[in-house]
Order: C-alpha cells, then sequence, then structure tokens
C-alpha cells in the first residue's frame, strides 16, 4: 500500500519535472500543429467548392495532423523518461542515441497503431462531429444554403469506396516501407492508414445513427415504451408510490453517470492507453492477445478447432490487418490496468481536475476582464485566448499522460527487460 501510495504521490511531482523541461518545444509543435490543421480546414473548404468528398478525404488528413502533433508531443519527452528508454535502447548498442530513422519509423509505427484508439476516441467523445461541423460551417458560410446540399450523401457508397482505396494503398505503401525504409512511403502509409480508418469510422457512426433513428420511428419501440410507462402508472395506483417520477429519475441518473464515467474514467484510460500504444515499449504488437496455457487461449484454440477451413481462412486473411490494430490497443489496456487501482484512480482524478481547471480558468479571464463590445473589443481576442489556454492545458496534459505511463513502466520494470530492445538485438 505504502508502494501504491508513492507512486501516486510522484504523478504530479514527475509531471511538473517534464513541464519545466519540456515547456518550450511542446508549446513549439502544439503552436505548429493547431496552426498547420487551421489551414488545412481553411484549404478544405475551397476544394469543397468542386468537390466535398475531396474535402472529406482532406478533413481525415487534418485529422492525422492533429494525432501526429501529439505522437510528436510525446517523443520529445522520451529523454526525460529513464524507464521508457531502458525499453527503447538496445543493450547491445554502444550508443543510446537513436538516429533519424529511427526516430522516423517510431512516429510512423505509433500513427498506425494508435489511430485506432485515436479515432475510437474522436468518434466517441463528439470531436468527429466537431470537425464536421467546422468543415460545414465553413462551406455554407463560402457557398451560402446550397452548400449544404453537398454533405447529402450515401455512407455506404462513396465513403466505403474512399476507404478501400486507401486501405489497398497503405497495404502496398506500408509493404514497399518496409523494404525500403523510404521515409516518403512511410508519410504516405500514414495518410492512408488515416484516410481509410477516417471513412471506415464515419460510415460505421453514420450507419448506427440511422440505425438508432429507424428503431425510433418503429411502432413496436412505441409500444414497448407505452407499456413500460402504462406499468409505471398501474404500480402506482396500486402501491400509491411515485414510480413513473422513480423511473423518469432512473433514467436521467443513469445517463448523468454514464456522462461522468465517460469523462471522468474512461476517457483518461483510453488517453493512457494510446499513450502506451505511441511509445510502445512494453506493448508488442506480435504478442498474442491471450497466454498460452490461459483459459482465454483454450476457448479461442477450441473455437479454431471447429471453424470450417473456407471460414478460417478468410477470416485470417481479414484479420490480419485488424490483429495490428486490435491487438496492439488491446494488450495496451491490459499493461495500463496491470497497476494498483489507487494510482489509476489517482491519475484519472488529476486527469479530470485539469480538465475542470481549465474550464474554469477560460470563464475567469472573461470574468477578470469584464463586460465590452463585443464585435469591437472582444471579437479580436476570443481566439488569442482560447489558444492560450488550450496550449497551456495540452501541455499539461501530455505531461501528466508521459508521467503516469514512466511510472506505470516503473511498476512492471521487474517483469520487463525491454521487450523492443530483445527483438530488434
Amino acid at each position: 500500500m505504502t508502494t501504491m501510495a508513492s507512486s501516486a504521490a510522484m504523478l504530479p511531482v514527475l509531471t511538473l519535472r517534464l513541464v519545466g523541461r519540456y515547456w518550450a518545444p511542446l508549446l513549439c509543435v502544439y503552436a505548429a500543429g493547431t496552426f498547420l490543421h487551421a489551414m488545412m480546414v481553411r484549404g478544405l473548404v475551397i476544394i469543397a467548392e468542386d468537390s466535398v468528398m475531396a474535402g472529406l478525404v482532406g478533413l481525415s488528413i487534418a485529422v492525422l495532423v492533429t494525432l501526429t502533433t501529439t505522437i510528436v508531443m510525446f517523443h520529445l519527452m522520451t529523454s526525460g523518461m529513464p524507464a521508457l528508454n531502458s525499453e527503447l535502447v538496445n543493450p547491445g548498442s554502444k550508443t543510446t542515441r537513436t538516429t533519424l530513422g529511427e526516430r522516423e519509423h517510431r512516429v510512423v509505427d505509433a500513427v498506425a497503431m494508435a489511430i485506432l484508439p485515436f479515432l475510437i476516441f474522436y468518434s466517441a467523445w463528439g470531436l468527429f462531429a466537431e470537425e464536421f461541423r467546422e468543415f460545414s460551417l465553413g462551406v455554407v458560410n463560402s457557398e451560402g444554403l446550397t452548400g449544404a446540399d453537398k454533405f447529402m450523401f450515401e455512407e455506404l457508397g462513396w465513403p466505403l469506396a474512399i476507404a478501400f482505396g486507401a486501405w489497398s494503398l497503405r497495404a502496398v505503401c506500408e509493404r514497399v516501407y518496409d523494404r525500403t525504409d523510404n521515409k516518403w512511403l512511410g508519410i504516405l502509409t500514414a495518410v492512408f492508414e488515416a484516410t481509410w480508418m477516417f471513412f471506415a469510422v464515419f460510415s460505421v457512426g453514420e450507419v448506427t445513427g440511422n440505425a438508432k433513428d429507424w428503431v425510433a420511428t418503429r411502432v413496436v419501440w412505441f409500444e414497448v415504451q407505452q407499456a413500460i410507462t402504462d406499468s409505471m402508472q398501474w404500480l402506482e395506483n396500486l402501491s400509491s408510490l411515485p414510480f413513473p417520477e422513480t423511473y423518469a429519475a432512473a433514467l436521467v441518473l443513469i445517463a448523468q453517470g454514464w456522462e461522468h464515467l465517460k469523462e471522468a474514467l474512461l476517457g483518461p484510460l483510453l488517453w493512457l492507453t494510446i499513450v502506451s500504444v505511441v511509445y510502445g515499449a512494453e506493448v508488442d504488437k506480435s504478442e498474442p492477445l491471450f497466454r498460452k496455457g490461459s483459459r482465454a487461449d483454450e476457448h479461442a484454440q477450441r473455437v479454431s478447432s471447429v471453424t470450417p477451413k473456407v471460414v478460417k481462412g478468410i477470416g485470417q486473411f481479414a484479420g490480419r490487418d485488424a490483429r495490428e490494430k486490435y491487438v496492439p490497443f488491446l494488450n495496451a489496456l491490459r499493461f495500463v490496468l496491470r497497476v494498483s487501482p489507487v494510482f489509476v484512480l489517482t491519475f484519472c482524478l488529476l486527469y479530470t481536475l485539469l480538465d475542470l481547471g481549465f474550464g474554469w480558468l477560460e470563464r475567469g479571464v472573461y470574468v477578470l476582464v469584464g463586460p465590452d463590445e463585443f464585435l469591437g473589443w472582444w471579437w479580436p481576442w476570443l481566439f488569442p485566448i482560447e489558444f492560450a489556454v488550450d496550449a497551456v492545458h495540452e501541455v499539461l496534459r501530455v505531461c501528466l499522460l508521459a508521467a503516469t505511463f514512466e511510472l506505470t513502466l516503473r511498476r512492471v520494470s521487474t517483469r520487463s527487460v525491454g521487450r523492443r530492445a530483445r527483438r530488434t538485438a
């Protein structure tokens, strides 16, 4: 228990150390990435005047810019993370420095493996909708209400065709890149990776939303809701207890509880999983998800033995690429959950306090400055204030995530001697 408490107490200390050492380069990278993303979205609005699908392809690359910016910020701090360096450095090498090619490979590998959990986060937390809203508003502001008609397209048509084409091009580029180490092929691999994953997640989200709308308009769904309402009313008449009000309050409580759970626990854990995938020291993408001899592995072998050969062959072909995404992600989640609950909950608390604190900080700036003419005075200052608050928040957030991963790696270091080092030795 003392070790758990000491690790949790070290978390804010190590975070502030990383902030004090790396705040300047982190701010520079964040500013460059934010500027590039904003300029890309503006350029995509112009492209969408001719082809909205080309604009959406560019939007997937804009999301990739955001992910790459975050990954570069994480990799800037590796020199200040001793446990991580012990995993990354080949013990047989005479130098601990990495070459430019090795660093490039790490960034490309990190983008390829982190794109899935990153897009899951983007989709589940509504950031996809925010990006799409910003892009569509730009098109509408440029072309008027007629620009809205361009976004009326079949979600299983062009988006899935683009996803399949980008997936095919990514597979070709990745194979050639592994053989030649050409940096431009590495960039193309990351671009096509982001494009096909973006459109795949986009199509799944649209289909899921349409399915929910379809179910909500069915007579059966209405009858089920009416039956529940009638049963609550019957129970109230029978017992004189407020069952309808209690049922409505329970639904509201469940919805609010899910939102709090998502923001305070699932969100921080998902980001910590992304960091684990990005650094990838403890997470071997070729490592099987289930340990040999475990109950889960025996069950998987039993299912595989009764699966027809044709189905098994199709599954192996289709699942080879999926395993490269899901296995690192799930292994990273398993790695994160290996530490104590005290440490994990402390991290989630600090992460949530950062979000709440900087939300109130931005509001406090507006209150402190006070009211003034909106267009004449406030309008030019809105973006600088928002950017400054977001920049400081992002620096503290990535430092907290890096510090958490470093301390997690130290806790499990007795069971790891550098998997990546052994693999490259």
